[in-house]
Formats: C-alpha cells, sequence, structure tokens
C-alpha cells in the first residue's frame, strides 16, 4: 500500500523565524522576505499547514480567500474549529457558528481545504453530557469534509474502545498526540490519519510516524513556535536533529519536483 505523508507546522506566520530577529537560531524565512510572501515560501517547503488563528478568532473571508492565492495546487489548508465552540460553549448550541464558519473556509480555501481540528478542552471529560454533546457535533459534521477529534482529558482513552467507535462511525480520525498525560497510542478510526507531535520528544515523534506509515494518507503537524525552545529531558538530547537547513530543504524539494516532472 502506498503511502503519503503531509508534513507541516501550525501556523506559518511567526516573526521570529525571519532571519533578522536576534533570538532566530536558525531562520526559516530569509531577511528580505516581507510579510505577505511567508506563506509562499513556506508553501515551497511544506505541502500542508494548520491554521491556529482560526481557534482564536473567525477569519475574515478576504484573508482565507487571500491564503488560497498565495499557495501552489495540491497544499492543503487544515484548520481549527473556533473555541467559541470547543472551550466555551462546550459543543453545545453550535450549529449557527460552525455554519458560518465553514462556509467561510469553504468557499475561501475551494480545493486547498483540508482537514478540520477539534481541539477539545482539557477538562472536556468523558461524562454522559459530553459524550453526548460529542455525539451530536459529530452527526452535525458535512459528511465530505475531513475532521479530526484531539482529546485532552486521560477518560477518553480509559474508555478507549467506546471512543474510537464512536469517531469510526462516522470516519472522524483520532488525532495522535504527543501529550505528557496522554499515552502514545494510534489509534485509526478514519481514512486518514493526523497528528500532532511535539519536536523536542523525539521518540513519541518516531512512534507516530512507525504507525502512521502503516495506514494510507496521513497528516502529521508540529505544535505552535515556541515548543522546541523548551529544556529537553536529558535522556532525549542525544536523540534530537539539531541543525536543520531550511534553505537547503526548500531547494532540494523544488528539485525533486523536477525530477517527477521528467
Amino acid at each position: 500500500m502506498s503511502t503519503k505523508i503531509l508534513l507541516g507546522t501550525s501556523g506559518f506566520g511567526y516573526s521570529d523565524w525571519q532571519a533578522q530577529q536576534e533570538k532566530t537560531k536558525i531562520p526559516f524565512y530569509p531577511s528580505f522576505l516581507n510579510e505577505n510572501q511567508r506563506l509562499t515560501w513556506y508553501s515551497e517547503v511544506f505541502s500542508t499547514v494548520e491554521i491556529n488563528t482560526s481557534f482564536y478568532h473567525f477569519p475574515r473571508s478576504s484573508v482565507v480567500q487571500r491564503w488560497e492565492k498565495h499557495v501552489p495546487d495540491g497544499f492543503l489548508f487544515a484548520f481549527k474549529i473556533p473555541k467559541t465552540i470547543t472551550h466555551e460553549r462546550f459543543l453545545l448550541d453550535f450549529q449557527n457558528d460552525l455554519e458560518r464558519f465553514l462556509t467561510t473556509m469553504k468557499s475561501g480555501l475551494r480545493n486547498k481545504l483540508g482537514p478540520a481540528l477539534l481541539q477539545l478542552p482539557p477538562k472536556f471529560s468523558d461524562e454522559t453530557k459530553n459524550r453526548q454533546a460529542l455525539a451530536v457535533f459529530l452527526r452535525h459534521w458535512p459528511e465530505e469534509l475531513k475532521l479530526a477529534v484531539e482529546f485532552r482529558h486521560k477518560s477518553w482513552v480509559k474508555h478507549l474502545e467506546q471512543t474510537t467507535n464512536l469517531l469510526s462511525k462516522h470516519n472522524i480520525a483520532y488525532c495522535i498526540v504527543d501529550e505528557p498525560l496522554l499515552p502514545p497510542i494510534t489509534p485509526v478510526t478514519a481514512d486518514f490519519k493526523a497528528a500532532h507531535f511535539d519536536a523536542r520528544r523525539s521518540i513519541y515523534a518516531y512512534c507516530f510516524f512507525a504507525n502512521v506509515a502503516e495506514f494510507g494518507d496521513s497528516l502529521v503537524y508540529s505544535p505552535e513556535k515556541d515548543r522546541t525552545e523548551r529544556t529537553l529531558p536529558k535522556g532525549e538530547r542525544g536523540l534530537l536533529v539539531k541543525e536543520v537547513n531550511l534553505f537547503q530543504l526548500r531547494s532540494e524539494r523544488k528539485r525533486w519536483e523536477e525530477e517527477q516532472k521528467r
């Protein structure tokens, strides 16, 4: 079975990825690049990105349309469901907000629309009212759109069979996460896979790649920009690739694309 793994990051517009920033150890964006050119540059290295800002506020239609124009065909945008739905209303009375949000994303990103991420609050435990609320949300979710659910309370893993059955029923992916409070398990509940991992925890990262590579298409996202600056556990320091030349990576991808056209 052929496997397609798309690798990206959670967000792309970070100013401290720019070469002129004093704290930038390994710059991703060159100094001559302006803010409006970052996404185009990013798309020449990665083939997907997770829109993290949609978690904090509903994006404007004009902004979403501009994202779509700045990347090549084949690029995919994943996006987080707004916290208004997940963290403030706890999946209750979500219909109007979800419809408005999805309309903006679908019309703006068109065929570059990737999976959505439903990131549940840490205190959203597996109790009757919450499981019922999740079940209603999943039934309401449009079948033509991919969705992954990220659980942050260990009770959902404790009752893993019930959890995976609920997701499988609707072809919803269990989002594999690198979370200290959760085991690094990789259940398959949909026709695609999604994973979030912390680059500083390389053991988990290898576990994710080893498992998701066994099943069809996968999307793997590294977390927010500041995670990799945290202190590495002593036992993991020798396992992490510390120097990555992203300019060289960009050139290598362009060379590979040219070879595929021959």
